[in-house]
């Protein structure tokens, strides 16, 4: 019997299995997922069940998320790991299930209580769940445990504008996200929406919003949904409402071929189009 620690999970394979382990392993590696998801899939029919874990990884690798989901179960019925929970927890939330994504997330900061990525992303499922309440504290509590996460200060600067109602606080977290990580991309997209969105003409500047969400679309390679339509609002409130019909739609494309037309966001881009299109800005609380 020979035991292979692997991202979190030990696998116990017998000597005749240990090459094709190794074949599995490497294949996971060099990014080829389909002969990973093969050489998992032979392990399994072996009967080490431990495999099931390499597999569900390469199936999220591969955005087959059914699947994953699917071996996941399995694993967890063997361990419930912070590790198995957690890639469960990310599959739940690729289908928009935020509700279970949560739950799996909340399972494995049980076992990890002092996991700041962890609380990140059960801050990410409560938002999208509607449940800023619960959103906004596990972002504090991850930037107690870890004050160098920029990833947290961006996320709480959204919330402290959309639901603290505090711009000025939202503005200062995504500048501390930038300090943080100046190659993030989420820092400066945050930043650019609070400065076009902002109610307030004291805080709104279009033109340096403008000049954030290019840096953030450069930063995604001009491949983030998200990203494009900040970019078309801040276009918008530079009176460019050329280039904001030209953004806004490439977002809704990009959502589109993602496979998310139809959620939240995309109806959501559908109003801001309406908006360009009668040359009025988008702001919160229109």
């Amino acid at each position: 019997m020979a035991w292979f620690g692997w991202t979190g999970i030990a696998f116990a394979v017998g000597a005749d299995n240990s090459g094709l382990l190794y074949r599995a392993v490497s294949a996971y590696h060099d990014g080829n997922y389909d002969l990973a998801i093969g050489e998992f899939s032979q392990l399994i029919e072996a009967g080490d069940r431990e495999a099931y874990y390499g597999r569900a990884q390469a199936f999220f690798q591969r955005h087959d998320f059914n699947h994953a989901i699917a071996d996941l179960n399995q694993v967890i019925q063997i361990d419930p790991s912070a590790a198995a929970l957690e890639l469960r927890g990310r599959a739940f939330a690729a289908f928009a299930d935020y509700p279970n994504a949560a739950a799996d997330f909340s399972r494995a900061l049980k076992l990890q209580p002092r996991n700041a990525e962890l609380l990140i992303q059960r801050a990410d499922a409560w938002f999208y769940a509607g449940k800023a309440a619960r959103a906004y504290a596990d972002y504090n509590q991850a930037i107690q445990l870890d004050g160098t996460n920029a990833l947290a200060y961006a996320h709480r600067g959204e919330l402290d504008a959309a639901y603290k109602h505090d711009y000025r606080r939202g503005v200062v977290d995504c500048l501390k996200a930038i300090s943080l990580d100046p190659d993030g991309w989420l820092g400066y997209n945050n930043l650019a929406a609070l400065l076009t969105v902002c109610p307030s003409t004291r805080i709104r500047d279009g033109q340096i919003a403008l000049l954030h969400a290019r840096h953030a679309c450069e930063l995604t390679h001009w491949k983030n949904p998200l990203a494009l339509s900040v970019l078309a609002a801040a276009f918008a409130e530079n009176h460019d409402f050329a280039d904001a019909i030209r953004w806004q739609q490439e977002s809704m494309d990009q959502d589109l071929a993602l496979g998310t037309a139809g959620n939240q966001s995309a109806l959501d881009g559908e109003k801001k189009l309406e908006l360009y299109q009668n040359h009025k800005t988008f702001h919160a609380g229109r």
